[in-house]
């Protein structure tokens, strides 16, 4: 109880210091040991009651704001479970319960062992509910066929604390049935031509024979292939394809003879290989796996082996091996995942900024029908249509972002791109000059969008702008965009808050979504002008990402 009752006590003096207070401003003003006030505080933040910021050497605790878990819940298209320390269910999300066929009266306040989910969850999950309730996450691959729904999950069981402290755990269930259908049938694709290569390259085995090895014949078959196809004798190179040649910038001289150790990243990658996919066999079929291999240039990227021995039971006899390059496949999955992680940042920031706009709007008219008709209704009217001017400009924003990572990632025209821009927007007497040297990047279609707020930013808030110019510089592995205009200039203190979405001059929301969009595809903005010569922005776009246009 004397724990409960003074972090009551904390809690209601964070509550009535909104910007926070230091362990030292805590201790004195609740006569609390310092040590005392640095425990309660610390507890405080773990169970997700306060959270901490440094502002130079100093602490600053304060009260977490969240929406409730429900409403959190409710948000997501992803399947939700929580569960106590003893496995009773606690909560479930809509989307849960219209999978399994449940109600959320059968669910609510049972065992999980007991309740109508035990069919579906072995002991081996609960065994794993356990371990979360203890600290450490787990992940499992899971198939549920619930009638005619027949789904693949990719389930993750984390540790969670509730509010008044105590463990739980939560169970999250994503759908990747997409996903593991795609797997499935490009395995099968991958497994019928390997197979059909294999009795290929068995013919021209029983073809050699009989010409004494005619190598002209097998080198022609390889090269006919559109995937990159190896011979290997103990993971030595006897024989490549044109196809494997072009995808690591290696010439056939440079592979034949070599171990395959020269085309891994690291010697811990190797060993994953040969361990996976050369272990002996004892059945006859095609081993695939997912790999990343360094060109000869040093680039790195996504490919998908494929191994068949000529002899199942010994790999050292020698193996067909396939490579397919996959890079622009995982990059479209990431840049997925990234714009799912957007659509969640939208739900929790864009919706909460607009419920306050709308109470302090409900108040203000309130307010006006207790008033006649005076000076200070007239003030109220004002405030109000400022209030509805923002709560406008928010549901701009959801209506822009909604389109972030809605289309995949291409390669984009910067040059194209930048001359769009000028085309769509009233410059005045200000110049837009590009020098961009035929560069094409792989981002969002939307990039349209971050050199248009970036135009309009200085156009509204540059002061004396009369000229903007748009350049490209290489850097060691990267490149850099920079966007620069002759304006004001943006202080040194708002340098990276003019980034966050709830500040500046006009609610900081087109910078925002700038580097939202461009972080879909790894990309950085940063601010390094000088205060007073203008405005400049720094765009990085890492290696693999961009490439100059052939003429």
């Amino acid at each position: 109880m004397g724990q409960e009752h003074e972090q009551a006590r904390i809690r209601d003096l964070l509550k009535d210091n909104p910007k926070g207070l230091t362990i030292e401003e805590v201790s004195k003003k609740l006569s609390l040991n310092r040590a005392t006030a640095a425990k309660y505080l610390n507890s405080m933040m773990i169970s997700g009651q306060a959270e901490l910021r440094e502002l130079g050497r100093a602490k600053i605790f304060y009260l977490s704001e969240r929406l409730p878990m429900i409403n959190m819940l409710s948000l997501s298209s992803e399947l939700i479970l929580i569960l106590d320390r003893d496995l009773f269910i606690q909560e479930v999300n809509d989307a849960f319960l219209s999978f399994f066929l449940l109600t959320k009266d059968e669910l609510k306040g049972k065992k999980i062992e007991h309740s109508g989910l035990a069919p579906y969850f072995s002991e081996e999950y609960r065994a794993s509910l356990e371990q979360a309730l203890e600290g450490t996450g787990t992940s499992h691959e899971v198939h549920f066929e619930i009638g005619d729904n027949d789904r693949y999950f990719r389930m993750k069981l984390i540790p969670l604390v509730f509010e008044s402290g105590g463990r739980a755990a939560g169970m999250i269930l994503e759908d990747i049935s997409e996903m593991k259908r795609y797997q499935l049938e490009l395995e099968e694709k991958i497994q019928e031509r390997t197979t059909k290569l294999q009795t290929e390259v068995e013919q021209h085995k029983q073809a050699e024979d009989a010409l004494r090895e005619n190598d002209a014949v097998l080198q022609s078959m390889l090269d006919a292939t559109p995937v990159g196809v190896a011979l290997l004798v103990d993971r030595v190179f006897r024989k490549v394809n044109n196809s494997l040649c072009d995808m690591t910038g290696y010439s056939e001289k440079e592979l034949t003879g070599k171990n395959t150790r020269i085309m891994y990243i690291d010697d811990a990658e190797y060993e994953r290989i040969r361990r996976d996919l050369y272990k002996p066999m004892d059945y006859k079929g095609v081993r695939t796996l997912e790999s990343r291999i360094q060109k000869k240039d040093g680039s790195i990227i996504d490919v998908m082996i494929s191994l068949s021995p000529f002899d199942p039971r010994n790999t050292t006899s020698g193996v067909t091996v396939t490579v397919m390059d996959i890079t622009e496949r995982k990059r479209s999955e990431d840049a997925l995942k990234r714009a799912s992680h957007q659509v969640a940042l939208l739900n929790s920031v864009t919706r909460h900024d607009i419920l306050n706009k709308l109470t302090a709007l409900r108040g203000y008219i309130g307010y006006m029908k207790r008033h006649e008709r005076d000076e200070t209704l007239t003030e109220i009217i004002r405030k109000e249509e400022n209030i509805a001017n923002l709560i406008e400009k928010l549901i701009i924003f959801t209506r822009d972002y909604k389109d972030v990572g809605v289309h995949p990632p291409d390669w984009i025209d910067i040059t194209d791109t930048i001359r769009d821009v000028r085309e769509s927007i009233e410059l005045g007497i200000v110049s837009l000059k590009e020098k961009t040297d035929n560069l094409e990047i792989y981002t969002d279609p939307l990039i349209r969008k971050v050199f248009y707020n970036l135009v309009d930013n200085s156009l509204r808030h540059g002061g004396h702008v009369t000229e903007i110019r748009v350049t490209t510089r290489e850097i060691d592995d990267h490149i850099v965009i920079i966007y620069e205009d002759n304006g004001i200039g943006i202080p040194l203190e708002e340098k990276e808050q003019i980034f966050d979405q709830e500040y500046g001059k006009n609610t900081g929301l087109g910078l925002f979504l700038v580097r939202e969009i461009l972080a879909i595809t790894g990309m950085k903005i940063s601010e390094t002008g000088v205060p007073g010569k203008g405005a400049r922005f720094e765009i990085t776009v890492p290696k693999g990402s961009y490439r100059s246009i052939v003429s």
